[in-house]
C-alpha cells in the first residue's frame, strides 16, 4: 500500500517540532504510524481469513498457506519470534531455508511478464554456466586446439557477488497468528520487494554491485565496474523497412541464426502511445492490430527510459538467486508492536551475448498507415490504384 503523502508531511513536521530529548521516541512513533497505516488492510484481511480458517478448518491452499518443514519452523522461531536464538552468536545474517527461497523463487518467475522470458538458474546455485552455444560442429580428429577453443567459450555467472537489500516490518498481530501465516506474510513481502528490485537490475543494472542490465553494453568500456549504456538504434517502424534493416541483422547475426519471437520492452506510456500506433490501424470499428512482421511480444517495464525500447531474444538473459538472508533489530520500542528487518537477496544476471538485445530509439517511430486499394473500370479496362492512408 502506498502511504499517504500528506500524512508523511504531517509526520515529518511533528518530528521536526519535537524537543531534542523526545526525538528518539518521536522517530519510533512516526515509524509505528507509517507501518500501522501501511499494513492495516493486510492485518485486517489476515485476521478475517484466520478466523474463517480456524472456524471452518478449510484447507491451507485456499488461504495461500503451506505445510512447513522443521527447519522452516526453527527459522521462524529464531528470526521472527526470537524464541530460539541458540544458533545466533552475533549480528550475522540469518539465511532463509532453501525450501522457503524455492517457493519465493517460483512465485517470482511468474510474477512479472518479463520474468517469463528470462533464463533462470535454479534457486540456491552459487555459480551457473551461461548456456550460449558457440561455433559449429566439424568433422576431424580431436585436437588440443579444439578443446582449448571450447573451454575458452565457457562462461559462468557468479550468483553470490551482488545483493539486493530492502526493509521489511512484521507486525506482532501477524506474528501471533502462527507459523503458516508468518510464512505467508514473509513470502508475500519478499516477493513484492524482490519483484521490483530484480526487474530494475535486469533492465538497468550497471554491473557494479548489480546485474548487467539489458540497456548496458557488454563490449563497452567498463569504468570502475560500471558498464556503459548501449548506443540506441533509431527506427521509424517495426516492419521490414526500418526494424528489419537496422535491428534484425544484429539479432539474427546476419542470417546465421534463426530468430522468430522477439520481446519488445518499453515503459507503459510508450507501449500505449508510440508502439500502439505503430502496430495498429484505425478502422471503422476502432483500432485493429496489424499482423506482426515478426512474432513480437510486448512487455512493460518502468525502468526503460522514455523514447527507448529494447528488442530482446527470449531466454538469452540469464539470472538467478543463490540465497536470501534476513537480519533484525529490536532497538527502541520495536519489540512492543513490530519488528523491522533488513532483507538481502543474493543474485546476479547478464545477457549471454551482447547481440541478444538491441536498444531502440523510438523517438521518431511513425504511426502505422493503412494501405487502401481501389479499382475502377475506365473504357473497359480495370485500373488499380494503391494509396497509403493518412
Amino acid at each position: 500500500m502506498k502511504f499517504n503523502e500528506k500524512k508523511i508531511e504531517d509526520l515529518i513536521k511533528e518530528l521536526n517540532d519535537a524537543p531534542a530529548e523526545q526525538k528518539s521516541e518521536k522517530i519510533v512513533e512516526t515509524i509505528q504510524s507509517i507501518v500501522d497505516e501501511n499494513y492495516e488492510e493486510v492485518i485486517n484481511q489476515y485476521q478475517r481469513e484466520f478466523e474463517e480458517y480456524s472456524a471452518s478448518k478449510e484447507n491451507d491452499k485456499k488461504f495461500g498457506l503451506r505445510s512447513l518443514t522443521a527447519e522452516e519452523k526453527q527459522w521462524i522461531d529464531r528470526a521472527i519470534k526470537q524464541e530460539d536464538t541458540s544458533s545466533l552468536t552475533g549480528n550475522e545474517i540469518d539465511y532463509l531455508p532453501e525450501t522457503t527461497v524455492s517457493y519465493i523463487f517460483e512465485d517470482l518467475k511468474t510474477a512479472h511478464p518479463l520474468f517469463q522470458y528470462i533464463d533462470w538458474a535454479p534457486a540456491g546455485v552459487k555459480k551457473w554456466f551461461l548456456s550460449e552455444r558457440s561455433g559449429k560442429a566439424t568433422w576431424g580428429k580431436l585436437t588440443r586446439a579444439i578443446i582449448d577453443q571450447i573451454e575458452a567459450e565457457i562462461k559462468t555467472l557468479d550468483l553470490e557477488i551482488n545483493s539486493l537489500s530492502a526493509f521489511m516490518f512484521v507486525p506482532k498481530a501477524i506474528i501471533n497468528m502462527g507459523y503458516k501465516w508468518i510464512d505467508r506474510f514473509v513470502r508475500t513481502v519478499l516477493l513484492e520487494v524482490n519483484e521490483e528490485g530484480l526487474e530494475t537490475g535486469i533492465i538497468a543494472g550497471n554491473g557494479n554491485g548489480a546485474p548487467i542490465g539489458l540497456l548496458k553494453d557488454l563490449e563497452g568500456s567498463v569504468q570502475s565496474g560500471v558498464y556503459p549504456d548501449k548506443t540506441p538504434v533509431a527506427i521509424t517502424d517495426l516492419g521490414p523497412d526500418s526494424f528489419g534493416k537496422l535491428v534484425l541483422p544484429t539479432l539474427n547475426r546476419d542470417g546465421k541464426r534463426n530468430v522468430d519471437t522477439i520481446v519488445i520492452i518499453a515503459n507503459q506510456n510508450e507501449l500505449d502511445t508510440k508502439i500502439y500506433k505503430a502496430t495498429h490501424v484505425l478502422g471503422f470499428n476502432g483500432y485493429v492490430k496489424a499482423d506482426n512482421y515478426k512474432n513480437f511480444v510486448y512487455v512493460a517495464s518502468p525502468d526503460v527510459p522514455a523514447n527507448k525500447a529494447i528488442a530482446y531474444i527470449p531466454k538469452k538473459y540469464t539470472a538467478g538467486i543463490s540465497r536470501m538472508g534476513i537480519d533484525y533489530s529490536d532497538h527502541y520500542k520495536f519489540l512492543e508492536q513490530l519488528r523491522t528487518y533488513t532483507i538481502l537477496t543474493y543474485g546476479n544476471g547478464r545477457l549471454k551475448s551482447n547481440d541478444d538485445a538491441v536498444v531502440l530509439d523510438i523517438t521518431d517511430l511513425e504511426p502505422l498507415k493503412p494501405i487502401v486499394k481501389t479499382e475502377a473500370t475506365v473504357n473497359g479496362t480495370v485500373q488499380t490504384e494503391t494509396v497509403e492512408g493518412a
